[in-house]
C-alpha cells in the first residue's frame, strides 16, 4: 500500500519509519479495518480459526482460566463445524497451507489444535449450542447422515427447525463410519460427536433407503425442504476383467466390511490399485489384517501426481507398504488356491487434463509384468448411486447433481444437495457444503438473508512479520507400532495442554488487533486511545498529521491509510 508522504528515514527496531516531527502534512489518515485471515478463507467450512486461537492465546492476558477459554473456543469452532474431533483427525488441513506463519517459520498446527479442542469437548461433555429456543413449524428432511447431512442437520436444528435424517445403513456417519479405518478415526469419537447432534432434537430414521421405503416425491410433499447428502457408494471399476473373480474387491466394499467386522482375512499378499486417500486407507487397513504379510500399492502415475494426502502416503511407506508407480492393470488370472496373477502395463504421463493433472498413457512398447497376490483391491474412486432419485438425476454435471450457488438442485424448488452427491469431496468440504445448504434453506423458509463475508484477505506481504518472535511448531506424537499386523489402535496422540496453549500463541492474529500496543506506542501525536482490555484501541484523529507510523508498525495488517 503506497503512503504518499515525504519521509525522513530513521531506524526503529530494524525498520525505517517516517519521522513525523519534521515531515510535511499528509492527507492520508489511519483506520482500523478487520481483514479475513487466509486460514479461514482456505477452510472449506470457514472455521473461525483466528478467533478461537486468539481467544485461547490471550487467556492469561485477559485474566481467564485456560479451561474457560478452551470451552469458549469449542463454541467458536463448532459454530461452523459440529465434528471437530473428527476433522481434527482426518482433515488434510488446507488451512495450514494458507497460514501466513509459513513466511516466518512454520504454519500453526491448526489441525492438532482442532483435535485438542474437539477431544476437550467430548471429555467435558460439552453440548452443542442452539441459536434459539424457538421451535419453528417448518420440517426439513436430510437424506444421508455423512458429514454433509450431519452438518446440514446441525445448522438447521440449532435454528429451531424440525429435522429428520433418513439413513440407508443401520448407523449414522456415512463414509466417516464405513470408509475411514478406526486406527485413524476411533468409532467412540465419531459416536460422541453424532450424539451431540441428536441431542439437539434431530430425529434419525435408519435402514431407510429413499426410493424403496419412501419416495423422494413423498419427502418433497411432507417436508418444507429436502437436503440430499447420499455420498458416493458406486465404485469406479478397473475397466478390465475383474468382474466375477473371487478375492477382487472394490475399495469401499473392503473398508466397509472390515469396519463392520465382516472381514479379517485376505491372505498373505494384497495388491491395492489406486493413488487417492481411500487407496491409502485400504492399503494400511489390509496391512493390519492378521494374515497379511505384504501389501503393494500400484498407481498409474508417479508419486508427485498422487491425489492422496502426502502425509498418508508417507505413513503407508513407514508401515512397510510397497509402492509401484507408472503402471496400470490390464488382466487378472485366477489361478486357484487363493492366488491371482495380475498383469500390468507400464504407463507414461501425457497432456494435462481440465483439472491440471497429467493424464496417463499406456506405454504400449514397454514389456508387461505380472504380480501374484492373494487378493486385489480396486480403489479408483466412487460415484453417487442415484437409484431412487431418478427425477433429480436427469440433469447431471459430470456424474454429480447440478446445483446453483445456493445449493439448490437444478429444476427443483425445495431440494438441495451437498457432499459427494455434488462432487467427490473431502470431509471438510462436505461439512462446508452442508452448512451452505442449511443457510440457504433457512433463508428460503425464514426470509433472513445469508450473510456474505466481504472482508479482504490479509496476506503475509500486508503484515510486518519481523515483529513476531520465531517459534517452533508443536507436532502431535505418532504411536510407535512394533508390529502392524492386527493393530487397529489409534496411531496419533493429541498435544499436551501446555503444547496446545503454546501452539495457539503462535497464531499471528492476521488482520485483527491482538493488543501488541505498537500503534499506541509509536504515535507521537496522541491520536490513539487505549480502551478497556479486550476492546483494543480507537483513533482520535484531531491531531493526526498522517505520519503513518501506526500503519508501519502494525504487525498484523489491521491498519489502513486512506
Amino acid at each position: 500500500m503506497a503512503v504518499e508522504i515525504k519521509k525522513i528515514k530513521r531506524a526503529i527496531g530494524g525498520r525505517q519509519f517516517g519521522a513525523s516531527s519534521v515531515m510535511e502534512q499528509s492527507s492520508l489518515r489511519p483506520s482500523y479495518v478487520q481483514k479475513k485471515p487466509p486460514c479461514m478463507d482456505n477452510c472449506p467450512n470457514s472455521e473461525k480459526i483466528r478467533e478461537y486461537l486468539q481467544f485461547i492465546a490471550q487467556s492469561e492476558a485477559y485474566g481467564r482460566e485456560i479451561d474457560d477459554s478452551i470451552r469458549e473456543g469449542f463454541y467458536i469452532l463448532t459454530d461452523t463445524n459440529p465434528l471437530p474431533a473428527v476433522t481434527g483427525r482426518v482433515c488434510p488441513h488446507p488451512c495450514e497451507t494458507a497460514c501466513n506463519r509459513t513466511a516466518k517459520d512454520a504454519a500453526v498446527a491448526i489441525n492438532a489444535v482442532e483435535m485438542f479442542i474437539g477431544d476437550f469437548g467430548i471429555e467435558n461433555k460439552l453440548p452443542l449450542r442452539k441459536l434459539t429456543d424457538e421451535k419453528r413449524k417448518e420440517k426439513v428432511a436430510i437424506v444421508g447422515s455423512g458429514p454433509a447431512g450431519l452438518s446440514c442437520a446441525y445448522q438447521l436444528a440449532r435454528r429451531g427447525y424440525n429435522v429428520t435424517v433418513f439413513e440407508i445403513f443401520e448407523k449414522a456417519g456415512g463414509m466417516l463410519r464405513y470408509g475411514i479405518p478406526r486406527f485413524r478415526l476411533p468409532k467412540n469419537v465419531l459416536d460422541a460427536e453424532i450424539e451431540r447432534i441428536k441431542d439437539l432434537g434431530v430425529e434419525f430414521v435408519f435402514n431407510s433407503p429413499i426410493g424403496k421405503d419412501i419416495s423422494l416425491d413423498r419427502l418433497k410433499k411432507e417436508f418444507d425442504a429436502v437436503f440430499i447428502g447420499i455420498g458416493a457408494y458406486n465404485n469406479i471399476s478397473l475397466g478390465i476383467n475383474e468382474s466375477g473373480i473371487s478375492n477382487v474387491f472394490s475399495g469401499l466394499e473392503f473398508l466397509k466390511r472390515v469396519n463392520s467386522g465382516e472381514m479379517s482375512d485376505l491372505g498373505s499378499h494384497v495388491i491395492v490399485v489406486g493413488g487417492g486417500d481411500s487407496a491409502m486407507d485400504c492399503a494400511r487397513t489390509a496391512r493390519r489384517l492378521p494374515t497379511t504379510k505384504k501389501v503393494t500399492v500400484v498407481y498409474r502415475r508417479g508419486r508427485e501426481q498422487m491425489p492422496a494426502n502426502p502425509e498418508e502416503v508417507s505413513a503407508a511407506m513407514k508401515e512397510g507398504i510397497d509402492f509401484k508407480f507408472m503402471a496400470a492393470p490390464i488382466n487378472i488370472d485366477e489361478k486357484g488356491d487363493r492366488t491371482l496373477s495380475v498383469a500390468f502395463q507400464p504407463t507414461k504421463l501425457g497432456e494435462k487434463d481440465a483439472s491440471g493433472r497429467a493424464q496417463f498413457i499406456m506405454a504400449e512398447g514397454d514389456p508387461t509384468f505380472t504380480l501374484e497376490c492373494s487378493a486385489l483391491i480396486a480403489s479408483c474412486g466412487q460415484k453417487p448411486n442415484f437409484a431412487g432419485f431418478e427425477d433429480i438425476s436427469k440433469v447431471l454435471k459430470r456424474g454429480y447433481l447440478n446445483i446453483d450457488d445456493k445449493g439448490l438442485i437444478e429444476g427443483e424448488s425445495n431440494v438441495f444437495a451437498g457432499g459427494d452427491a455434488i462432487g467427490f469431496w473431502l470431509v471438510t468440504q462436505a461439512i462446508g457444503s452442508g452448512n451452505s445448504a442449511a443457510f440457504s434453506i433457512h433463508e428460503r423458509l425464514s426470509g433472513e438473508p445469508v450473510p456474505v463475508d466481504k472482508r479482504l484477505i490479509v496476506n503475509s506481504k500486508d503484515m510486518h512479520l519481523e515483529y513476531y518472535e520465531p517459534s517452533e511448531r508443536h507436532e502431535r506424537r505418532e504411536r510407535e507400532i512394533a508390529e502392524v499386523n492386527g493393530d487397529f489402535q489409534t496411531i496419533v496422540y493429541g498435544l499436551y495442554k501446555e503444547e496446545f496453549v503454546q501452539e495457539a500463541k503462535r497464531c499471528l492474529s492476521c488482520g485483527l488487533c491482538y493488543d501488541c500496543g505498537n500503534c499506541f506506542m509509536y504515535c507521537s501525536k496522541g491520536c490513539i486511545k487505549m480502551l478497556q482490555k479486550g476492546q483494543h484501541y480507537e483513533f482520535h484523529l484531531e491531531t493526526c498529521n498522517g505520519c503513518a507510523k501506526c500503519f508501519e508498525t502494525c504487525p498484523c495488517g489491521y491498519i489502513e491509510m486512506s
